[in-house]
Parts: C-alpha cells; sequence; structure tokens
C-alpha cells in the first residue's frame, strides 16, 4: 500500500455544507463526535441550517462563497462535509478547482459530494476521502452499531494506514482476477449525472467502486447499462460493487451485478461495505491499490 498525501498533523477542521441544509441539533452532536475521534480538536462550522430554497443549505452563492471561504481560511486543514443530499452538481461549473487544488486541505464526504470528490480528482486535486459527514454518520454517535469500525477506518484513511481490501474482509467474487489501480468511488447516481459534462472523471485504469441508495433495482440496471454504452467500464481495471440500499426489487440486484461484472474486463468483487449502510469505511480517491478477487 502507498501511502496518501494526508497531513500528518491537523490543527483545526472545517465542517461544510454545499447540499442540503443540516439539521441544528444533529450538526452540534456531529460536530462534537467528530472532534472527539480527532482527539479535542477545535470543529469550526459556519453551515446555513434552515432558510435556503428547495432545502439546501442557502442559495448557490452563499453555499459557494462559505466553501471558498473555508479553502482561503489558515488551519482548517481538514474539510468534512455536513451533509449529502442534491445540490453539489449545480455548483461544480463555479467551484475554484485550482484554489482547492492549492490549499492542500483534505476534503471528506460522499453521496452528493462524491460527484465534487471526482470532478476535483480529474482537476489534480489530493487528499479527498470518501468518509463520514457529520450529521449522517458522526451524530450516529459511538454507541449507534458499526460507528466504532467507521471512526477506526476514516482515522486510518486519514493516517496513511488504509487498505482496499483489509484482512478478513468477506467480498463476493463476481469475476475472478487481480488488477492495479487507483481506486475511485462514487455515488452511481451521481457518476451517471457526470456522464456527457465537462466534469466526468476519466477513469481509464482506475478501480471503480459503486454504491447507491433509495434506488429500485431496475434504475440501477439503467444507469450500470448507461455506463456500459458510454464506453467507460471496459475501460476499467477492476471493479468493485459496494452498498445498494433502501431501493424496491432488491432481490433482483445480485443477478443485475453479475450481468455488469460481464461488461468489465478486470476483477469485479461485490459487498463492499462502503455507501449509505453502516459501517461504511473510508476510502481515499486515487490511491493505488490492488484489487484480488479469487476464483470462487
Amino acid at each position: 500500500m502507498e501511502t496518501p498525501p494526508f497531513p500528518t498533523e491537523l490543527r483545526s477542521v472545517g465542517v461544510f455544507a454545499l447540499s442540503n441544509a443540516p439539521q441544528a441539533v444533529a450538526l452540534a452532536r456531529g460536530c462534537e463526535e467528530l472532534s472527539r475521534a480527532l482527539g479535542g480538536l477545535p470543529v469550526h462550522c459556519d453551515c446555513q441550517c434552515a432558510g435556503g430554497p428547495r432545502r439546501l443549505a442557502g442559495t448557490d452563492d452563499s453555499r459557494l462563497a462559505r466553501f471558498h471561504a473555508l479553502l482561503e481560511a489558515p488551519g482548517r486543514e481538514l474539510l468534512v462535509a455536513a451533509r449529502g443530499g442534491f445540490g453539489v452538481t449545480r455548483l461544480l461549473d463555479q467551484v475554484d478547482f485550482p484554489l482547492l487544488k492549492a490549499s492542500g486541505k483534505t476534503l471528506c464526504g460522499y453521496s452528493d459530494l462524491s460527484a465534487l470528490l471526482v470532478a476535483a480528482w480529474d482537476r489534480g486535486c489530493r487528499r479527498l476521502i470518501h468518509g463520514p459527514m457529520v450529521c449522517s454518520s458522526w451524530a450516529r454517535g459511538p454507541e449507534s452499531p458499526g460507528f466504532p469500525q467507521e471512526r477506526d477506518s476514516f482515522l486510518q484513511a486519514l493516517q496513511g494506514k488504509w487498505a482496499l481490501q483489509p484482512k478478513g474482509l468477506p467480498l463476493k467474487t463476481l469475476r475472478p482476477g487481480t488488477a492495479r489501480g487507483p481506486v475511485i468511488p462514487v455515488n452511481l447516481t451521481m457518476l451517471t449525472a457526470l456522464l456527457g459534462t465537462p466534469f466526468q472523471p476519466r477513469l481509464q485504469g482506475t478501480i471503480l467502486i459503486l454504491e447507491d441508495v433509495n434506488e429500485p433495482a431496475h434504475a440501477i440496471d439503467r444507469m450500470l447499462t448507461q455506463l456500459r454504452s458510454a464506453g467507460l467500464l471496459k475501460t476499467l481495471a477492476g471493479a468493485v460493487f459496494g452498498q445498494f440500499t433502501q431501493g424496491e426489487d432488491s432481490e433482483y440486484l445480485p443477478e443485475i451485478l453479475q450481468e455488469a461484472a460481464a461488461w468489465i474486463p478486470g476483477p469485479v468483487v461485490a459487498q463492499y461495505p462502503l455507501g449509505h449502510s453502516h459501517p461504511s469505511l473510508a476510502c481515499p480517491l486515487g490511491i493505488p491499490a490492488t484489487l484480488h478477487a479469487p476464483a470462487p
């Protein structure tokens, strides 16, 4: 495993909201737990919790201005999303990616935020983690199922101790083989939304990790077929199917994922613990890793 270039020392954390408005109680609790996990580091939050259009955390301009201010703020070496939802793709053509890259700050989030992460990675930004957000993950508290595993996985990713296939992790082989490449975790709906736009990431030779939530089996089938038709799947080094949860007709998912595995030239595994269920493992973007899928 190669160590990701994350900062070895953190002074403070910033919390941002580019999607839906966070709930104030969950935000406060999540910031407290995040601080505790990081040894008491101060966590600074400047998020609009109400009053935005269509449940967003403020107008497009105000959400973006707060985010850019965090990129420019001294300290705040780690920036964690308050929550997901929707709204990030509205901002991508206005995000100052050179500023994000020059800041050297670590960015963490998932779901809607994965669109920002893959667009940033494609533009040369690093120190990106597909990982726990304040309201949807940290606010659950240490007594909730899977919390210790999520916390430890995040800290390992932050400290450069991450591994794609930790020892003892049970996975289902859909296509056997071994491949190496940069790992790119992303929400399937968000990746599909980026197709044909300037923010569609170049994924040739990568190990793609896909997950989603609240999508029926036929929608998963449709989006995977769209990725195939766009020529994306045949360029991958390998693929990992994470959590596909809370969708209708989930009994058809194994068949759909098995069919999709045949469209990918390299190894493919399923049942990877990354997504919207708990625990969900943190995963840094772009870190070279080896995917091994033994023959079933």
